[in-house]
């Protein structure tokens, strides 16, 4: 029987039910050539530090050198990671969580993008994925955006994939709505934003691509917002490398923050702490414009760096852009939200209800042999006096 009231749920599920947000938290694969055993300490690191967080899954990065993208000079030298596919099979082990892999598609040839997506889905079974077009409109790909969803679709309807979603194109453009809208055709469920560092530009994306859909009379798909703690120069710097658009005085506020008299060897947390409280100021204006624009919302934080300082604050990012997002659900739809931790056990996932259905199912079958028992024994005692008073009657 309780196979009968159960289903398996994945993060791909959750990723294109319009009904609730979603939440995400971003991690970049360790160095191609590190030994294997050697990456998955770095993926247990992660997934432990990252536990308390209340995340529907986890997103893997496909790191890519973007040349000819801009003409600014690469802050941080370019390190080819491994493969997205094989760094996010880890994390199930150790979170009972999935993961969203993003994959460039532009190097490979469709053959071989296909045999990738194979191998991810039978070999390391992912259902989520994001797909990476070229940076630029000049750059020639190896394979289309339509190919590769074309792909994606043959393997079925549990697998699902999104893409990018850049507001600073659309202001640049004022396009992107209809790029969207021809990726939806093609098939993708979701869309994720890059780091968003000012409200102006997501808002006008957000409200232009909810009018879109109004007209065409299509749902619009999941937008799952990025945001990224900032607290040094040279990670601002790799931002806005990266194309995020930050205001001047946004990045004078943050670097404005520093800590004077610091002790030796003390970290200055001024301007990561500043960051974070710009960046929740960032969405409290968004969730305040778009609240009636119709797209849903969602939530990924990410960590740019290896610096200490600016992991932790991911971490506390997180918990402060979930709360609001909650909080805007509460308020647009009349239901609390409730968020709830409990252990996982081994063959299980995050995602199997049957976690919490088989707790259901055990106290049911207790109260039922409960009052199976009671009312066996309350029947035997009624029994027994209407034998006793038909003994005393005669």
């Amino acid at each position: 029987m309780l196979s009968q009231i159960t289903k398996t749920k994945t993060l791909s599920d959750q990723l294109c039910d319009t009904t609730s947000p979603s939440f995400l938290f971003g991690s970049t694969p360790p160095r191609d050539g590190t030994d294997k055993d050697k990456a998955e300490e770095s993926c247990v690191k992660f997934t432990h530090r990252s536990a308390v967080l209340a995340t529907d899954g986890f997103i893997v990065y496909d790191i890519q050198d973007e040349k000819g993208r801009t003409t600014m000079e690469r802050p941080f030298p370019f390190r080819k990671t491994l493969d997205p596919s094989w760094y996010g099979s880890l994390f199930p082990k150790h979170s009972a969580k999935q993961t969203v892999i993003y994959k460039c598609i532009i190097e490979h040839s469709i053959e071989a993008f296909e045999e990738w997506v194979n191998n991810a889905i039978k070999v390391h079974n992912h259902n989520s994925f994001v797909l990476v077009g070229a940076p630029t409109s000049t750059t020639k790909a190896a394979t289309t955006m339509k190919e590769a969803a074309m792909v994606i679709n043959k393997q079925g309807p549990d697998i699902s994939f999104g893409c990018v979603a850049i507001a600073e194109r659309h202001t640049k453009k004022n396009n992107e709505q209809f790029n969207m809208m021809r990726k939806q055709n093609y098939g993708a469920k979701y869309f994720i934003t890059q780091g968003i560092f000012n409200s102006v530009a997501i808002i006008r994306l957000l409200k232009d691509y909810g009018t879109l859909c109004r007209e065409l009379d299509v749902e619009p798909r999941k937008v799952i917002l990025t945001f990224a703690p900032c607290g040094r120069a040279k990670t601002l710097q790799f931002i806005k490398w990266l194309g995020m658009s930050v205001p001047e005085s946004v990045e004078q506020r943050i670097l404005g923050a520093k800590t004077v008299d610091l002790a030796d060897g003390e970290r200055d947390l001024g301007p990561v702490n500043e960051s974070c409280k710009l960046l929740l100021e960032v969405f409290k204006e968004v969730l305040e414009a778009v609240g009636d624009c119709g797209v849903p919302i969602g939530i990924n934080v990410e960590s740019l760096s290896i610096f200490r300082e600016e992991i932790d604050a991911a971490h506390t990012l997180f918990g402060g852009l979930q709360s609001m997002l909650l909080n805007a659900h509460k308020t647009s739809s009349g239901k609390s939200w409730a968020v709830k931790w409990y252990q996982v056990g081994d063959g299980y996932s995050a995602y199997d209800e049957v976690v919490v259905l088989q707790k259901e199912e055990r106290l049911r079958k207790q109260y039922l042999f409960i009052t199976m028992v009671m009312g066996s024994l309350f029947g035997f005692a009624l029994g027994q006096q209407r034998m006793i008073q038909k003994f005393v009657s005669r």
